[in-house]
């Protein structure tokens, strides 16, 4: 997916965020209230950003446009509004406490979503220990077995 980051918004910087949301989400887990009650403004947010993520994929990769073309150029504006309010979001996410398995298993699930792209977009190397074992505790959280 070729995500148009804008003026104000670098990869390092999505890629900063990203990380930040990772320590966050590895923070201890609280045990009074019911699991939806202790994090429905996480799950408000996580909603409202696989909401706009899947928009970005389905603008992105279902619709093939000319190379310079008025629809293109549209596309683009449009991915570039929706990548904004992705950043925002997962900006938000991020500032969320995580305070049960099930918003820790949320911020997880963004995390595979986007840090893989994040991570080929910056050119950092896949095979970075630091990053393998941040992907390895994020397919852990959320129950994926293989790396």
């Amino acid at each position: 997916m070729s995500q148009t980051v804008t003026a104000g918004l670098s990869r390092r910087g999505v890629l900063a965020s990203v990380l930040a949301a990772t320590t966050a989400a590895a923070l201890p887990v609280m045990a009074s209230a019911a699991p939806h009650a202790q994090d429905a403004a996480l799950l408000a947010l996580s909603d409202a950003f696989w909401q706009v993520h899947n928009e970005i994929w389905s603008a992105d990769y279902l619709a093939e446009h000319e190379p310079g073309s008025p629809e293109q150029k549209r596309l683009e504006a449009i991915l570039d509004q929706l990548s904004e309010q992705e950043y925002g979001l997962m900006k938000q996410i991020s500032q969320t406490p995580a305070r049960s398995q099930l918003g820790l298993k949320g911020k997880a699930d963004i995390l595979l979503a986007v840090l893989p792209e994040v991570m080929r977009d910056c050119y950092l190397n896949e095979d970075s220990a630091e990053l393998l074992l941040v992907m390895s505790l994020l397919q852990d959280m959320t129950g994926i077995t293989q790396i």
